[in-house]
């Protein structure tokens, strides 16, 4: 198992918290990006993270579903402090090219695309 590169996409106190924490950890590359920075997107190319972790408060544009299908194995973290609460977001696809193959897809679904757990 190498090293994980985790982005900490975002400025609030929360981020900087967690972020900091997670910099002690081993085997995680932590790297900071402030979404009001014009070169971010950029960046956040550079770095080419294999988690992001975001305020769920003050989610950011540029974290949406083309960069899912670009990367599929990136995990997203939105973190809400007010709750105490994480959303985690992974891109998967499948091709579907019938009503048959999405009604099967739908019935095979095992509801794990959404888990909340308490920080």
């Amino acid at each position: 198992m190498g090293i994980k590169r985790v982005l900490i996409f975002g400025r609030s106190l929360s981020l900087a918290g967690i972020g900091a924490c997670l910099k002690r950890e081993k085997g995680l590359n932590v790297a900071f990006i402030d979404p009001q920075d014009t070169e971010a997107l950029q960046c956040l190319a550079e770095v080419n993270p294999d988690v992001i972790l975001f305020d769920l408060g003050d989610p950011p544009n540029d974290l949406d579903l083309r960069l899912l299908r670009k990367q599929p194995d990136l995990l997203l973290i939105g973190v809400d402090p007010s709750s105490d609460e994480v959303l985690f977001l992974k891109g998967q696809s499948s091709r579907v090219v019938s009503a048959d193959e999405l009604r099967k897809l739908i019935a095979n679904h095992t509801g794990d695309k959404l888990v909340k757990k308490r920080v």
